[in-house]
């Protein structure tokens, strides 16, 4: 009769530990919607260069007035620049760049500039809260190729979408403070979680689950330090102690960053006094770390950043209780008996919402699916789709071993399933700071040929407008082409028919310095929304001299 009640007792504390953190779970949703209500409703994308004038590589007559960057969305006050450097690697102006009413447009206005060749750098930071910057090269009254354009030393760098093929130690410490502030985040704050909503009837080893607890939370406090100390450089670029000020005083990623400097400092004081104060707690730091990542730079801004909190949550509460298992496991096994069951069931709950919620955050960071294949963000997230496949089988066999009493290859799987979460937590470490998207590239399309040479130049080649430029060298006697014509066509639309583009002939003086081929350069141009949608498009270009014969170029693109 005892050892009866025993088990009903124990069923129904585990049942009333599953509810409790059930009720968390719902409460996290709901606080996300309540938060994600009131959050600013702007439209973000990742953002990016969509237009620069000069362009790169561009081979000017005359010297431009200004560089004039235009960016796909808004970008931070307080942290940006333009600088332009001459050949001895001196910068041609003391000026400061400017941002537009819209902040969407940086210009720097410049003085005469002499002939030669100019390095433009830029440095802003997105509306997702990280680094966006890039150089170019562009000429004045002579081609690029006349005098090489030296790259300062401190401008080497290009912003990559992605991860660099040659990462320096910069690089490679930023990328391990990423991972280790992610994961000890997760790691705390699913330990709080379960340290005030799982562990009854689990006293014997509580005192040594706290003192976990501590050492957690210092460690956390660490690896945050140490990821703003290595993200500082990135972010202020070569802006000096100003643009360090203006990080923390005119940016949103500045303000998050104190925000969870001084959220994480009062854990100290407030935690472990109330289990709905933790809570509370433990939501605000998961909401802070979405601010300052993708979710808070796609619309619709206030699901995303629902769903990523809801993300962080599920991963917090496998990871901690994960880790905790382990201690147990460790410490005593029959407490870790007792823990089993109520993990098992959180566990599985967890991943469910993982799976959900990254499905959902996919489908909103990523019109295409196909997308998933043309980036590194993508790549990595079918990586770690293929981990979690593999968590799941693992939690599959302990929860077997577990009901057969095979205890002994119990502690074996618990070990693999945590070197699996710690790929995981490792894997997204990285791909938050990866853009979803790929990027668009203006297209230079260049074709010889024996009687004839033809380049079509698009930018900045994505969807909406553009400026065509297609060139045509013809010999001398040939004198102007009787036909150039320009078709472009959707292959996601096979029922709209090619749009033909009414390029207007131009004449242009002729540049002493531009490859001539021995023959007669023939230009036209274009500016219009040809464009108007993503996909492959294929280009056309038929060219007919006076002499009525014809050739026909043939090109395919792909816009993001």
């Amino acid at each position: 009769m005892a050892s009866a009640i025993a088990i009903i007792a124990s069923k129904q504390q585990r049942k009333l530990s599953w509810n409790s953190l059930c009720v968390f779970l719902l409460v996290v949703l709901v606080f996300s919607l309540c938060l994600g209500g009131i959050a600013p409703q702007q439209a973000y994308a990742h953002t990016s260069l969509t237009n620069a004038v000069p362009a790169a590589n561009a081979e000017l007559q005359q010297a431009p007035p200004s560089v004039v960057l235009n960016f796909n969305e808004r970008l931070e006050e307080g942290v940006y620049y333009i600088k332009v450097f001459d050949s001895k690697q001196k910068p041609v102006t003391a000026s400061k760049a400017k941002l537009n009413a819209n902040r969407m447009v940086l210009e720097l206005e410049l003085p005469k500039l002499e002939t030669g060749n100019y390095v433009v750098t830029y440095h802003v930071i997105s509306a997702d809260g990280h680094p966006v910057e890039g150089t170019y090269i562009f000429a004045v009254g002579q081609s690029l190729s006349q005098q090489p354009g030296m790259v300062p030393s401190n401008m080497e760098h290009m912003h990559s979408q992605g991860l660099s093929k040659e990462m320096g130690i910069l690089d490679i410490v930023n990328y391990l403070s990423r991972i280790l502030y992610y994961v000890t985040m997760l790691l705390f704050t699913g330990w709080v979680v379960w340290l005030r909503f799982g562990l009854r009837n689990i006293g014997n080893v509580r005192p040594v689950l706290e003192g976990w607890a501590v050492q957690l939370q210092r460690g956390y406090l660490i690896a945050f330090l140490l990821f703003m100390f290595t993200h500082i450089y990135a972010m202020v670029g070569d802006g000096g102690p100003e643009a360090m000020a203006a990080l923390f005083t005119s940016t949103g990623i500045g303000y998050i960053w104190l925000s969870s400097l001084v959220l994480s400092l009062l854990g100290f004081i407030v935690l472990y006094r109330n289990p709905w104060m933790d809570m509370l707690w433990v939501v605000l730091l998961w909401l802070f770390k979405s601010l300052n990542g993708h979710a808070a730079a796609f619309a619709p801004q206030s699901q995303t950043i629902m769903l990523d909190v809801v993300h962080m949550a599920a991963a917090a509460i496998w990871m901690g209780g994960l880790l905790m298992l382990l201690v147990l496991w460790r410490r005593s096994k029959e407490d870790a008996k007792v823990f089993f069951l109520r993990f098992s069931s959180a566990a599985l709950a967890s991943m469910a919402l993982l799976i959900v919620s990254g499905v959902f955050i996919v489908l909103i960071f990523l019109p295409d699916i196909g997308y998933l294949v043309e980036t590194q963000w993508g790549k990595m997230l079918l990586v770690k789709s293929a981990l979690v496949l593999l968590v799941m089988l693992t939690g599959l066999t302990l929860r077997i071993l577990y009901r057969k009493r095979t205890l002994e290859k119990v502690s074996y799987l618990l070990r693999i399933d945590a070197v699996l979460a710690l790929l995981i937590a490792c894997i997204v470490g990285i791909f938050t700071y990866l853009t979803p998207l790929p990027a668009n590239e203006p297209l230079y399309w260049h074709v010889m040929g024996e009687k004839i040479h033809m380049t079509t130049e698009i930018t900045p080649n994505v969807p909406g407008i553009n400026d065509i430029t297609v060139k045509v060298w013809l010999p001398e006697k040939l004198g102007k082409p009787k036909q150039v014509l320009l078709k472009l066509r959707n292959e996601g639309t096979p029922e709209i028919a090619p749009i033909e583009v009414p390029l207007s002939f131009t004449t242009e003086e002729e540049k002493a310095y531009e490859e001539s081929y021995n023959m007669k350069k023939h230009m036209y141009k274009a500016r219009g929304a040809y464009l108007p949608y993503p996909g492959y498009w294929d280009i056309e270009v038929r060219v007919m001299d006076s002499n009525d014969d014809e050739t026909v170029y043939q090109k395919q693109i792909r816009l993001y």
